[in-house]
């Protein structure tokens, strides 16, 4: 009898379980498989070209979802070795959903966001994602809701073959504003004016931080837990004073540090938006205002403006001070 009763819960128990959390792995891979089918009926007659997702973190039923990523690739040809699989970072809390990408023509960028379920797929679009200057996003948010800014800004990034580095370090923040790309030239700067040797290492300082700290981050692949990186609120756009000077357009801190030896040197560094240059860019004013916030596809042209001057790190990064750590006690303080 007790065993019976062992039985009749257990047998409830999976009762109660959603499909997903009962089936495992060939449920989840039905999901994909219907997911992927409902992007390329959007799509059609043209093939999918690429991929963004959250399913490396996402979470549906309980259930991680990064099986997804082998699906994606097997049904739709997305690879993450040719750059057309673009993982996404997000929190373990939030539910699964892909984006994909045609690129028919230079005018069309087309994008379908497909949200999973373990009813099965919800699609969203497909909708013409293509920006240019004075593009409006608010159709974008009607259809993408809170993803919009996130998935138009790397779709065209995905388009507009802005460098693997840059893409991989905005996959990580999530999305592709052009203050993630200032952190690309940040940090071919520091490693062509301050390269390493022997048994040096880097500790960066973001004085003041903003999106471009998590490209350095995974540039440089300094963390604050390896004690790479450190950080403070300060604003970006505010000069920083001090008794002697004051710094416009303030970067950020690079310290080279000997491990062995103790001490190091310090670099501080400004940024240069180069905003004249943009303006006549983007066919622009000179006057004109560049309000990231309320003109969110200032992003999407800064980073092609940003990546027609890929090997220019130095027209962007300048040095406006530099400080010698003799000792280990000089660094830390």
């Amino acid at each position: 009898m007790k065993h019976l009763s062992f039985f009749l819960i257990i047998l409830l128990f999976f009762a109660g379980l959603s499909p997903v959390a009962r089936a495992g792995t060939q449920e989840m891979e039905n999901l994909g498989r219907q997911a992927v089918a409902a992007a390329q009926e959007a799509l059609a007659p043209h093939p999918i070209e690429a991929c963004l997702t959250n399913v490396g973190w996402a979470n549906l039923e309980n259930q991680p979802c990064h099986l997804l990523f082998d699906v994606f690739s097997g049904q739709a040809g997305v690879s993450v070795g040719r750059g057309s699989l673009l993982p996404v970072h997000g929190a373990w809390t939030d539910a699964p959903w892909a984006a994909f990408i045609t690129r028919p023509s230079p005018e069309d960028l087309i994008l379908v966001l497909v949200r999973i379920t373990a009813q099965g797929p919800v699609r969203f679009g497909p909708l013409n994602v293509r920006v240019v200057t004075g593009t409006d996003f608010t159709p974008f948010e009607q259809v993408l809701g809170k993803e919009a800014f996130a998935l138009v800004t790397l779709a065209n990034g995905w388009a507009d073959k802005v460098p693997p580095r840059v893409l991989a370090g905005s996959l990580f923040h999530d999305h592709l504003c052009c203050g993630v790309f200032t952190g690309y030239f940040t940090t071919q700067y520091i490693l062509d004016h301050f390269p390493l040797t022997g048994t040096q290492d880097y500790i960066y300082i973001g004085i003041p931080a903003w999106c471009q700290d998590d490209l350095i981050m995974t540039g440089l692949n300094l963390t604050p837990g390896k004690h790479g990186y450190v950080t403070m609120t300060y604003p970006w756009n505010r000069p920083w004073k001090t008794d002697k000077d004051t710094y416009e357009n303030l970067g950020g801190i690079i310290i080279r540090r000997d491990s062995r030896a103790g001490g190091g040197q310090a670099w501080v560094l400004a940024f240069d938006w180069q905003a004249k240059a943009f303006r006549q860019f983007a066919g622009l004013e000179e006057s004109a205002p560049l309000d990231w916030k309320h003109q969110p596809w200032l992003h999407v042209v800064y980073n092609r403006f940003f990546t027609a001057r890929i090997n220019s790190s130095g027209d962007f990064v300048s040095v406006v001070r530099t400080r010698k750590l003799e000792t280990a006690k000089k660094l830390r303080t």
